[in-house]
Formats: C-alpha cells, sequence, structure tokens
C-alpha cells in the first residue's frame, strides 16, 4: 500500500508534465519516467510479469517515440505551441473532466470488488474484460490511434511548392 501511495503522485505528476511540455524530447523523457513509475508500481504491487512487460514493451518503445517525434516536428512548432498553450488549457480541461468522470464510473461499476483482506488487483479479470466483451473498443481506440499517428505524420511534412 505504502507503494501505492508513494509511486500514484509520481506518476501523475510525470505524465501532467509530458503531456504539458512542448518539446518533444522533454515530453518523450518524462513519457518515458511515466511508463518506468508504473512498471516499479506493477512490480511493487506483486504484478511481475505486467511490470517486466510495461519496461520492455513500453519503456523500450520510447526510444522508437521519442525518434519519430523528433522526425515530424519542425523547431517554429515548437514556438507556436508554446505560445498557444495557454488559450488551449480552459477548452482542454473542459473535454477532459467529462471524459475523466466518464471513465472513474465506468470503472467502479465494471470492476469486482476484491474480497475482503486482499490487497490483489483483479489484473486477471481486466484481461478477460478487455479481450472478450470489450474487445470491440479495443480494437476501436487501436484503429483511432493509428489514424491519429497517420494524421501526425501528414501534418507535419513539409509543404510542397508548387511553381
Amino acid at each position: 500500500m505504502t507503494a501505492l501511495l508513494i509511486l500514484s503522485p509520481l506518476i501523475m505528476l510525470a505524465a501532467l508534465g509530458a503531456v504539458w511540455k512542448a518539446r518533444p524530447v522533454h515530453a518523450g523523457l518524462l513519457l518515458a519516467l511515466t511508463l518506468s513509475l508504473a512498471g516499479m508500481l506493477y512490480i511493487a504491487l506483486g504484478a511481475e510479469f505486467l511490470g517486466l512487460v510495461q519496461f520492455m514493451v513500453y519503456v523500450g518503445a520510447v526510444a522508437v517515440l521519442i525518434v519519430f517525434a523528433l522526425l515530424i516536428t519542425r523547431p517554429r512548432d515548437e514556438i507556436e505551441e508554446i505560445a498557444r498553450r495557454p488559450k488551449s488549457v480552459g477548452p482542454g480541461l473542459l473535454c477532459t473532466l467529462p471524459l475523466l468522470a466518464t471513465l472513474l464510473y465506468t470503472v467502479d461499476r465494471t470492476l469486482p470488488e476484491a474480497p475482503p483482506g486482499t490487497a490483489d488487483l483483479p489484473v486477471r479479470r481486466i484481461g478477460e474484460l478487455l479481450f472478450t466483451t470489450h474487445a470491440p473498443a479495443v480494437l476501436a481506440v487501436a484503429i483511432l490511434l493509428t489514424a491519429v499517428m497517420l494524421g501526425a505524420a501528414l501534418f507535419a511534412r513539409e509543404p510542397s511548392k508548387k511553381p
């Protein structure tokens, strides 16, 4: 329980830093820190396999993410982003808070209660739900993320100069 109380705020701070930073290298490094702390939390809670997979897959893939982020951004985009950032906080929160409330409500309603006296997370149950009854939603998220990555790559291309 102590690990949860110590690592959870650190994970939240690192994740917020990753979202807030305009420079892709800083955001990527904070994302790597967030994923590393989540892996440490899994290991501390007794889900060693999940923690090791977190380190190998997600933290290992962050290096590729950083390279990709550097390839699709231009330095002048960072200056525009930093100037635009204060104006976008209000609309961002307006969109984020209802989504967070919906996610918390859904998690509260769908996850089974742990038996009294146990501190185990129902990781097996979450996996069963994600890949049986919620499989269409998982696939939809995968398709959406793929579309976002393609859109980001197209958006970052240099405009062609027409004669």
